[in-house]
């Protein structure tokens, strides 16, 4: 069975949740401790208060498991941790509720490490998303919703340089590349990762300058040779960006020579960032 994203990207996320599990179970002893000082700790009431961050994190990890794998077995494994009996000392509800955490914990962990491996890694579209892009991983915490405040109908006020900007700062491209007529993409890098692998992506960008919320195949050179030039880079991934909207037909062409070079056996794919996404990315990265 296949994974529901693809791997690199579950076990970031489930490292992430891990650090946040411990954490959660710092918190919880820190807060213990404190009461314990006070000496108004009661152990018939208090512990589901002081396990309250530890529940949270357990219901994100459900909802992550969910997302993750491709059946409910995980999440089951998840809620049922294997727990050694044995006597703890001290509040005993505390300390048990603390022991069960732990195990919790180390239980994700070993789901990450165990089980992720023996599951198929989600194959790569044609299509890419910025959310697949390893190097623009942090826009999968901005959801879309959340930049609506500085987007009009769709459409983010940014010039072309500002963006090609940003994107070097964010791909650690140690120089700043000039536009001109004759150029085949107004970004080129190495740096980009995909599934942790580096692959050579050239991109094709457009801001404010065009002055259209649109992007159509005019707006790309004479009949769309801009877009011809951006294939014949040395790239494998090849990303148009607009700060408004692209138009079908744009993707459509895009989609098109993808595929053709594809059947010819060149392994690339395309990722298409307009103006919410634009703005997801840059905001995700403090540029915004």
């Amino acid at each position: 069975m296949r994974l529901r994203i693809h791997s690199t990207t579950a076990n970031e996320e489930l490292v992430v949740l891990v650090n946040e599990g411990y954490s959660a179970i710092s918190a919880m002893q820190t807060a213990y401790q404190d009461k314990k000082q006070k000496g108004n700790y009661d152990d018939l009431k208090d512990v589901e208060e002081l396990a309250a961050p530890v529940n949270t994190w357990a219901n994100r990890v459900v909802e992550a498991l969910g997302r993750i794998f491709p059946t409910q077995l995980e999440t089951h494994q998840f809620l049922d941790p294997e727990i050694p009996f044995g006597a703890v000392s001290g509040d005993y509800k505390y300390q048990s509720t603390l022991l069960r955490c732990r195990y919790f914990v180390r239980g994700l962990n070993r789901i990450r490490l165990q089980s992720l491996p023996e599951y198929t890694d989600l194959p790569l579209e044609v299509r890419l998303y910025v959310e697949d892009i390893d190097s623009f991983r942090k826009v999968r915490d901005v959801n879309p919703a959340t930049v609506m405040d500085v987007l009009t109908n769709g459409y983010l006020e940014r010039s072309e340089d500002s963006v090609q900007t940003a994107l070097e700062r964010i791909l650690s491209v140690p120089f700043h590349k000039k536009d001109w007529g004759g150029e085949l993409n107004d970004l080129y890098t190495a740096n980009v990762l995909i599934n942790g692998v580096r692959h050579e992506t050239a991109f094709l960008l457009k801001g404010n300058g065009l002055r259209s919320t649109t992007m159509e195949i005019k707006h790309c050179g004479v009949n769309g040779d801009q877009i011809l030039r951006l294939f014949n880079s040395p790239a494998k991934l090849f990303v148009v960006q607009f700060i408004g909207r692209i138009s079908e037909a744009v993707i459509a062409d895009i989609d098109g020579k993808v595929r053709q070079a594809r059947s010819q056996g060149r392994n690339l794919w395309y990722c298409i960032v307009d103006g919410q996404d634009t703005a997801r990315v840059l905001r995700a990265y403090g540029e915004l």
